[in-house]
């Protein structure tokens, strides 16, 4: 009986009566040259001819009797593709309905008693585009799993065609009983204690592991003196949040990005340009609202996903490392070399993989976890997160409609009113925004700055 691990138990404790724990992509399919636009119909028969190979999208989580054990991934044995693809609740007649709808989307909880994803289809649009509002519990998927999901879900590939192939038939294994629950819960907490002590005992008589560990815990006091060293100053973003969404979108070309790389040099990066358009925009966006032009510092989420590991491996491997946005600093070019020198100097530092050992190792001793986790995700510690997640290279299609845009978003935490993401598709980059509109006003011209800051730095090219 699969389980929740403890990354993903972890992320699932994080819903609340303002978070609702999923995240979300925006979907945008070209018009057709000839021929009908993709139909509700034909996605729903898409998804289905793909279901068999997907197991973790037609299951849900069974929790376990007193909470002796994670919950356990089951098969739903009532699963109906209906409630999994649906025609959206609004209609959606241009961009910035379709917008509308992501942000009342976002908001939506999914229903805890069913395999927790959902697609919502719009369309066709005005310009006769179609779209797709996605769906997926973090706790099931971080960035990198959630895109080999919708490739196994979505996509076209070359032996089946545009066309949705036949329904691949799966029978869901009977739902076990609370006693069943309960005994493999009981098991599983045995097996998991008893390879503890045995990993433990294998380490206490193993010279490499003394040293491994040694170097480790050699190199750990720098890494958290760097992560985790509190800011201890308000940020506009330090505030409480309800459970309104709103969401701001925008896109620019890939080049674009690599031509700012490749001018400024000195072992710049396009994550680190993102993070230079994010430092601009949020500038322009202090100045606008009036609110003090301070340094802000940024979490940035690193997927610990490797490169050999099975296609089909579920559930979250993320780290994390923080870097301070010059946000006063008022030349574009000073801001991005400033960002690359702590973004540079962190990598060296390996400080992403320091900080997952960690959490890691803690994740064991519950309280000790919780007291860790919490002062690394406090206001004082940084104010926003920003993810950059690499994206199909080559272009894709859906039901024989070539993919033209492809957006990420991801929830803002309490007193973390802002989120931003991007995701790169076959020479793009989509970035969004995501907020409390009571909590951050005015998210329609973060994008806009994002534009600005784009602009700006491509005038050091």
């Amino acid at each position: 009986m699969e389980r929740l691990s403890p990354d993903d138990t972890r992320i699932l404790r994080l819903e609340s009566d303002v978070i609702a724990g999923h995240t979300l992509k925006v979907v945008i399919v070209e018009p057709p040259e000839d021929g009908d636009p993709p139909t509700l119909d034909l996605v729903r028969r898409r998804v289905g001819s793909r279901l068999a190979g997907v197991r973790r999208l037609r299951q849900r989580l069974a929790p376990t009797p007193f909470g002796v054990a994670t919950p356990a991934w089951v098969d739903d044995t009532s699963f109906d593709i209906r409630r999994h693809v649906r025609l959206a609740s609004e209609p959606v007649r241009d961009r910035a309905d379709l917008v509308s709808l992501a942000g009342m989307v976002m908001a939506e909880r999914l229903d805890h008693s069913r395999p927790l994803w959902c697609i919502d289809f719009a369309g066709p649009l005005d310009d006769g585009r179609t779209a797709l509002v996605i769906r997926i519990h973090h706790c099931m998927a971080d960035g990198v799993t959630a895109l080999r999901m919708l490739s196994q879900l979505l996509w076209d590939d070359d032996a089946e065609g545009p066309q949705p192939g036949s329904t691949m038939t799966w029978e869901a294994s009977p739902e076990p009983n609370a006693a069943r629950l309960l005994a493999a819960g009981v098991g599983s907490r045995v097996r998991h204690l008893g390879g503890a002590v045995s990993s433990g005992a294998g380490a206490a008589v193993s010279p490499k592991r003394w040293r491994d560990t040694g170097r480790g815990l050699a190199a750990l006091p720098g890494t958290l003196r760097r992560e985790l060293w509190p800011i201890g100053a308000d940020t506009a973003f330090d505030r409480h949040i309800g459970g309104d969404r709103e969401l701001a979108f925008t896109s620019c070309s890939l080049a674009d990005l690599k031509r700012i790389e490749h001018s400024v040099g000195s072992g710049v990066t396009v994550n680190d340009v993102v993070l230079a358009m994010v430092a601009g925009a949020i500038r322009r966006w202090l100045s606008t609202h009036e609110r003090p032009m301070e340094a802000m510092r940024v979490q940035i989420p690193v997927s610990m996903h490797h490169r050999d590991e099975d296609g089909d491996a579920l559930g979250n491997r993320d780290s994390f490392l923080f870097c301070e946005l010059p946000i006063s600093e008022p030349d574009p070019r000073a801001r991005l070399e400033a960002i690359n020198a702590e973004t540079k100097d962190r990598k060296e530092h390996h400080d992403p993989d320091e900080l997952y050992s960690f959490f890691h190792s803690l994740s064991h001793v519950r309280p000790l976890y919780k007291v860790a986790s919490g002062f690394a995700s406090g206001p004082r510690e940084f104010a926003l997160s920003v993810s950059n997640v690499p994206g199909p290279r080559e272009p894709v299609s859906l039901l024989g409609k070539s993919v033209a845009e492809l957006y990420s978003v991801a929830e803002p935490a309490d007193r973390h009113a802002l989120r931003a993401s991007a995701i790169s598709l076959a020479g793009r980059m989509g970035l969004g925004f995501c907020t409390d509109p009571g909590a951050v006003p005015g998210v329609s011209d973060l994008a806009d700055g994002l534009d600005a800051s784009l602009a700006e730095l491509l005038e050091l090219c």
